[in-house]
Order: structure tokens, then C-alpha cells, then sequence
């Protein structure tokens, strides 16, 4: 099987190629233009496997929710491999890259998002590997303590900061997401045939961009 998979959800970019028994996994830390990365990146670990984007039997895709600049990058990037060869796509919640390994009965993983919001999911555990409960979700730290969240759930954050709002929750930093992690991800997702077509893939925009916001305050809209 060859494949190839990205996720450029937040400023820590994840590929990975599978060309039959040879395999590449790149984690690049700290991407803040992820177009100036992806690209050559991508290039380079193709011809690192000896395989063209013809070959590929699918490619997954992190679809947020996250950096919504990071995410336009990401699709477009598949999208523009994937159309020309008509190759399967396997779309995945990028939030679920943060839930694995984590040996719990119920968890929610915690992303932050523009300042006083977060983005987040539920799961229920079977051994280590996440199940989603429901669809991501973005919400304020208000809404979340007053209903959304419960004291019988772990907070799964990303790093040490975002836990600082949420005082009196049992809470965990994830470990850093992988190529290995989303390897697994991605091949389950299409051992139960759930690929999608190119052209319906799109991403988790669970908040409106700088731009959306600026342009409600100019005309007197809600936010």
C-alpha cells in the first residue's frame, strides 16, 4: 500500500509516506508559514520513498480544527495532489492526533483558540485508543465550566498554559502528535472503506478568521 498523510492543523506540521514496507514520518516544530514548508517537504519525502502522487492508493488529511491558515495550506495541498489522479482522501479531526495513548475512561481533548475560547471533543476510551463521542465543539471558558464540561471527564490540553483557565479539573498534556499516531489513524480509517472524494473535503472552521470578526464590528453584526 502506498499513501501519503498530512496534518497542518497547529505550528506542529506532520507528514508521513508509505511506500509498501518503507516508511517516512517528518515532524517539523514551530511552522509559522506552513505554504513555505509544505511543499518542498512534501516533494522531498516522496522522492525520499521513490514514489510519484499517481501511485498513491489514498491520502489523509487533518482537517481541524485549528489554525485556520494552517488548514487552508493543508487542504489545498492534498487537493492539489489528490484532483488531477482522482486519488481517495481519508479526512480525520486533527483533535483526535492529541487523544491517543491515554489510558482513560472518558476525556476531553482541549485545543486553544482565538483568547478565551477553545476548541474541544469528548471521548470515551477503549484501552488506549480514543472513541469520538460527539463533534468537535468552540466555546468560551465560561460555557464550557458552566455545562458543557464535568468533574468526571480529564482535560486533555497541549501544552502547560492552556491549562491555567481551568482550575479544579483533573488535567493531562498530551503526548506531542506523530506521524506513528496518525499512520494508525488514517490506516484504520481506510481498512473500514471510509474515504471520501476530493472534492468534498473540507475543514473543521469552527471559528470565523480575524477578518470575518473585523468585518461583523465595521457593520454592526453579532459575533
Amino acid at each position: 500500500m502506498k499513501y501519503l498523510s498530512i496534518d497542518s492543523s497547529s505550528r506542529r506540521l506532520l507528514l508521513l509516506g508509505v511506500n509498501e514496507d518503507k516508511t517516512m514520518g517528518v515532524t517539523l516544530h514551530n511552522v509559522g508559514r506552513h505554504g513555505t514548508y509544505l511543499a518542498p517537504a512534501v516533494k522531498d519525502l516522496l522522492e525520499y520513498l521513490q514514489m510519484s502522487v499517481k501511485e498513491l492508493d489514498f491520502i489523509g488529511c487533518g482537517i481541524g480544527p485549528g489554525s485556520l491558515t494552517g488548514l487552508r495550506v493543508g487542504i489545498s495541498t492534498v487537493k492539489g495532489l489528490a484532483y488531477p489522479f482522482d486519488i481517495p482522501v481519508i479526512s480525520f479531526c486533527s483533535l483526535d492526533l492529541l487523544a491517543y495513548n491515554n489510558y482513560l475512561s472518558s476525556a476531553v481533548v482541549m485545543r486553544r483558540g482565538r483568547e478565551g475560547y477553545y476548541y474541544w471533543r469528548k471521548y470515551r476510551f477503549e484501552g488506549y485508543k480514543p472513541v469520538p463521542v460527539e463533534e468537535p465543539g468552540f466555546d468560551s471558558v465560561d460555557k464550557l465550566k458552566s455545562g458543557i464540561l464535568t468533574k468526571n471527564e480529564v482535560l486533555i490540553f497541549e501544552n502547560e498554559q492552556e491549562k491555567e483557565q481551568f482550575e479544579g479539573y483533573d488535567s493531562l498534556i498530551a503526548l506531542p502528535p506523530s506521524p506513528e499516531i496518525m499512520k494508525q489513524i488514517i490506516v484504520k480509517a481506510f481498512e473500514a472503506g471510509e474515504t471520501i472524494d476530493v472534492r468534498e473535503l473540507k475543514p473543521y472552521y469552527l471559528q470565523k478568521s480575524v477578518a470575518e470578526l473585523n468585518w461583523e464590528r465595521k457593520h454592526g453584526k453579532s459575533t
